[in-house]
């Protein structure tokens, strides 16, 4: 039985208790007569009868029982008290049953009032209380028993889901109040796979489709190798080789259901970004810098990082009248990494780039999702005098820094 199942029960005992507790108060308040008026109203009734009969007074000895008498004194040797307990008025009973109202005197002996034949039907009343309790827990577990598993079970179902990507198969108790969740549930985890397998599918045939025109321009190149510059054939291959490892980085990643785990390692900022300047100088007539800071070691996955940062340094030259910087810096536990540009602002985004291709922001939302992948934000920031910062803050970790 699971911990959460405990609890539920241990509440319904706690419940239970406090209300068998509440009903017996309650009864004793309506129901139980007062043992001392008894006492005394048997008292008021039985003395003239006594002194008139019997012997009112007897004193108990070793030849004197006082079994007929009405008011019996007790020797202090002749009766055991209990510790720390004051005699005052308690009606007290003999291994018969009979009862009789005592009080201790000064000299340690007892006075009793016998014969008073009290009513006792408190011991009724009592196991009924306890067979009520009984009872009602036994309802609420009779009950509760299969809810309380069936809730537990889609508990169990969601921290398995949560652990491996996917709702693993499940059974519910038969008439089960929850059926209905488990059977929506059940349709929606069906639909998801419907949907990474469609989606699986789509990414072979996109990537397929890719790689057959990139073989063919391959082909093509080699045949113009003579034609064209050393320098623009290797700028082209180097074009092509990037577009293949994309296609096969995203083949890879629909294949593991777009969950990727991330492959930690120690990067040095500035050594990549001035490596991502040097690629993307060789394709741009705009102006790449990288203004002097901190030299920063943090830790991330390098290809998910190079990818996004490639991203906001191709829109940011997308975007930029003359030139782009970048600015590396650190803020407590955070580094900043800020690519900026001299361009329109970010609600140029919203208009044709100069390019006059329409672009849908997939590049941007790649960033954003590999920033709090690492534990870090992306955000958008407008520069007053004019201009984006595309600004990725990430978490420094184990890093070390140097001035």
């Amino acid at each position: 039985m699971s911990y959460t199942l405990l609890r539920f029960y241990l509440g319904i005992v706690l419940v239970v208790l406090l209300l068998f507790f509440s009903l017996n108060q309650l009864y004793s308040w309506v129901y139980q007569r007062d043992d001392l008026a008894d006492a005394a109203q048997t008292m008021l009734q039985h003395v003239h009868q006594y002194s008139q009969q019997d012997k009112l007074n007897c004193r108990v000895s070793e030849t004197e029982d006082c079994t007929n008498s009405l008011f019996v004194t007790y020797p202090a040797g002749m009766w055991q008290p209990q510790p720390n307990f004051i005699y005052a008025v308690e009606v007290m009973r003999d291994s018969q049953g009979n009862a009789s109202m005592c009080s201790e005197m000064p000299e340690g002996e007892l006075l009793c009032l016998s014969q008073l034949n009290l009513p006792d039907g408190t011991d009724f009343s009592i196991d009924l209380a306890h067979v009520f309790i009984l009872l009602l827990l036994l309802c609420l577990f009779w009950l509760s028993r299969n809810l309380f598993r069936d809730v537990e079970t889609l508990r169990m179902n969601a921290l398995q889901e949560i652990k491996l990507g996917h709702l693993p198969a499940f059974q519910l108790s038969p008439k089960s109040y929850l059926q209905p969740l488990a059977q929506s549930l059940t349709r929606m985890n069906q639909t998801i796979a419907d949907l990474n397998s469609l989606q699986r599918e789509m990414a072979d045939t996109v990537c397929h489709d890719i790689k057959t025109p990139l073989a063919r321009m391959r082909f093509i190149m080699l045949s113009l190798e003579s034609n064209i510059s050393q320098a623009q054939y290797a700028q082209v291959c180097r074009n092509l080789q990037e577009i293949e490892d994309n296609v096969y980085d995203y083949l890879r990643l629909a294949q593991q259901d777009f969950r990727s785990d991330l492959q930690l390692s120690q990067v040095a900022l500035s050594q990549l970004l001035q490596q991502l300047i040097d690629k993307f100088s060789a394709n741009t007539e705009h102006q790449i810098e990288l203004i002097a800071g901190p030299v920063v070691s943090i830790q991330a996955d390098e290809k998910l990082l190079q990818r996004a940062l490639s991203n906001l340094l191709s829109n940011a030259l997308r975007y930029c009248h003359t030139k782009v910087w970048i600015e590396l810096r650190l803020q407590d536990t955070d580094c900043l990494i800020d690519i900026c540009d001299d361009g329109a602002g970010w609600h140029s985004n919203q208009q044709p780039s100069p390019d006059g291709l329409s672009h849908h922001g997939i590049g941007l939302a790649i960033v954003s999702r590999v920033a709090h992948q690492h534990g870090g934000v992306f955000l958008r920031i407008s520069r007053p005098e004019g201009g984006a910062v595309a600004r990725l803050q990430l978490p420094v970790g184990s890093a070390t820094a140097d001035a």
